[in-house]
């Protein structure tokens, strides 16, 4: 119990502290009068958490002042200010030191991160700044006139999110996946088809570091001394040939090839029913139809990596890349859970404090709930994100003075503790016990 004693309030208060100073330096405030710049942060990172969809009275009446003259305050050094707080905020929760997950087959990596992207639409104001796609059907479509992209670098061995990046919503992913710092030597990156380049994988290789992907269906392939072929093309053939799987060494890319160990495996009918069915939603949305290689593509598992056959067997490579959703999952906890959404009514400036001030709170209950237990823990995050949720309220007196911070860090280790451990399933494993029975099996 002493590290989630001891740790938790020492990271917050140091993500918190000095912010008068900081308040003054981004001119957000010149002098002291009743809005103080600690309680304005812990409100809009804090408060809005626990009550996302709050009025402007009721942010006001947290902060002791008028709407009106709250409303005055939502200006662009407001916005500079909390901007300013969430990178120190991602900085500062990249120094606490990260239990690792006893998963054998994580720790034959050093680090494995997954990396992938949410949206998150904007008041039409702030489509000069973030600019989304045009149209949509709602205020949370994607495709709205202002939207922004929230990249997401989770360690999956940890659950650390290790880096965060924003950008306008039109932003490809791999421009941004290309502006995240670099991997360590020996860590493996695991991304989805928007972050596929091969001029990134072979520079990857170049410095030790491994990668795991999807290959896209247009792409290009060739075995060695062979001529090239669309993936898709090459998969029919091997269906031609009776193969249900196959893996060995490619060339994949005919632009830029970067060399690839490359699996395939034959999906199960209903599992090929079941994406072709996915895809045709999907794309009937768009108003687009699906094409034959994307079909093809439905109904096979197509794997490349850089990593040897005996360091990960195309059995684990499968399970380790299906390790995606659990960032779909972080994702989903910041916008159920978390509120991680903004009125496309509120001004634009207000708009984009609440955003950065979320993205503070999201990120610092997804630490507070790790604390005894992340994803791949035998424990419910969600669960605890709940437990953190509803502490918010002392957690914010703690930080007035009118709550001893000891007592509320017991409360929240005791409760996080108590937390059940997940039944075992038989007929649909977790990700744990998957990840576990395919080490044993390896």
């Amino acid at each position: 119990m002493d590290a989630i004693v001891c740790v938790p309030p020492l990271l917050l208060q140091a993500i918190f502290a000095d912010l008068t100073q900081l308040a003054r330096q981004t001119h957000f405030v010149q002098r002291l009068r009743a809005l103080k710049p600690d309680a304005f942060a812990h409100t809009l990172c804090l408060y809005l958490i626990r009550y996302p969809h709050a009025t402007l009275e009721q942010l006001a009446d947290q902060l002791h002042i008028t709407a009106s003259a709250l409303a005055q305050r939502f200006t662009d050094n407001a916005a500079k200010f909390l901007r300013i707080l969430l990178q120190r905020t991602l900085d500062t929760l990249a120094t606490a030191i990260p239990t690792r997950c006893v998963i054998p087959l994580l720790r034959r990596f050093n680090g494995v991160y997954l990396v992938d992207g949410t949206v998150t639409a904007l008041p039409a104001t702030l489509a000069q700044r973030f600019p989304g796609y045009g149209g949509g059907a709602g205020t949370d479509d994607p495709t709205t006139a202002a939207a922004v992209k929230i990249l997401l670098r989770l360690r999956i061995d940890t659950t650390q999110a290790t880096e965060l990046l924003l950008a306008a919503a039109t932003t490809p992913d791999i421009h941004l996946l290309q502006q995240l710092p670099e991997l360590p030597e020996g860590a493996l990156h695991i991304g989805d088809l928007g972050f596929f380049d091969c001029d990134y994988f072979a520079a990857l290789t170049r410095k030790g570091i491994y990668w795991l992907t999807r290959l896209p269906a247009r792409i290009k392939v060739r075995e060695e001394l062979g001529d090239w072929q669309e993936l898709a093309d090459w998969l029919q053939e091997l269906a031609r040939l009776g193969f249900s799987q196959w893996q060995g060494t490619q060339e994949v890319g005919k632009t830029t090839p970067v060399v690839a160990r490359v699996m395939v495996l034959r999906c199960p009918p209903e599992e090929s029913a079941r994406r072709r069915q996915k895809l045709h939603d999907r794309l009937r949305r768009k108003g687009q139809t699906a094409g034959q290689r994307q079909l093809t593509l439905c109904d096979w598992w197509v794997l490349a990596t850089n990593v040897a056959e005996p360091k990960l067997p195309a059995k684990a490579a499968w399970e380790l890349y299906r390790l995606r959703w659990q960032i779909e999952l972080v994702f989903k906890r910041w916008k159920s859970l978390g509120g991680l959404s903004i009125n496309a009514e509120h001004d634009p400036i207000r708009a984009e404090c609440e955003l950065y001030g979320k993205l503070v709170g999201v990120l610092l209950i997804d630490w507070l709930a790790l604390q005894r237990g992340g994803a791949l823990s035998g424990v419910s995050l969600w669960r605890g994100w709940q437990i953190v949720e509803e502490l918010l309220p002392e957690i914010l007196r703690a930080f007035s003075g009118r709550r001893d911070w000891d007592e509320v860090l017991s409360e929240l280790d005791n409760r996080l503790t108590r937390r059940p451990k997940q039944a075992k399933r038989k007929r649909r494993p977790s990700t744990r016990q998957r990840l576990f029975r395919v080490t044993l099996t390896n």
